[in-house]
């Protein structure tokens, strides 16, 4: 079954980096504790079922920092650890292996005082309840008419400051997104004779497809087409 897509953003929202630290169960639900990070911060902390699952299974993944695949939240602080990558070695090697480094993509919602605000939506229906939106303010600066795009960042957190290492546009704010392809709607109307309508019709009967599927399973076919990453 196809999932459902809550909004018709342009992007893939995408919050999520590695985080290395010791993970503490509190005493009445392990799916809820304290990581405690590798530079000596408590941060609260919730697992996914698979991975409680994998440390309940292995208790001795509980004695030694590890490194962690994580979703995080700023403000409150909060680390969602959904994945056990590997045992933390030396500073060398967190390093290699990109801990501490986040990739956050999202729709700029406000810039004031050296502080990005992004705006994450899920991409897929959360269970009744559950967030549908949160805001990740980043340490950096972006020009005032970036607020409404859609932009990518590389963070890197040191302590509890998430800087912005780079940043890339993605696309434009909806209203600019929307004028485009309404432009392209009207570039791409052309005229065709009665009997190219009627072939069209027919096909579309035949193969019980929609006339607009059909003209554009035959720009796919066109040799300058190029399909989507």
């Amino acid at each position: 079954m196809e999932k459902v897509k809550p909004h018709d953003d342009p992007v893939t929202y995408s919050a999520r980096g590695k985080i290395c630290g010791i993970y503490r169960p509190s005493s009445t639900n392990f799916l809820q504790g304290i990581l405690l990070t590798d530079d000596g911060l408590k941060i609260p902390a919730k697992l996914t079922n698979d991975v409680a699952t994998q440390l309940k299974a292995n208790r001795d993944l509980l004695k030694v920092a590890q490194i962690w695949k994580c979703y995080p939240r700023i403000n409150p602080p909060l680390v969602e650890l959904v994945k056990l990558k590997s045992e933390a070695q030396t500073a060398q090697e967190l390093k290699r292996k990109g801990v501490n480094k986040f990739r956050v993509v999202g729709q700029v919602e406000n810039i004031k005082d050296q502080e990005v605000t992004v705006l994450i939506k899920r991409n897929e229906l959360p269970p009744e309840g559950a967030e549908t939106t949160f805001t990740l303010p980043l340490l950096g600066n972006l020009s005032s008419d970036t607020v409404g795009q859609f932009w990518k960042f590389n963070v890197r957190r040191e302590g509890w400051d998430w800087t912005i290492t780079s940043a890339d546009f993605v696309a434009p704010t909806p209203e600019v997104l929307k004028q485009q392809l309404s432009q392209r709607k009207r570039v791409l109307s052309v005229r065709i004779t009665e009997k190219e309508f009627q072939a069209l019709i027919a096909y579309a009967q035949k193969y019980r497809q929609s006339q607009t599927k059909v003209v554009r399973a035959l720009i796919r076919k066109l040799p300058t087409y190029e399909a989507d990453l």
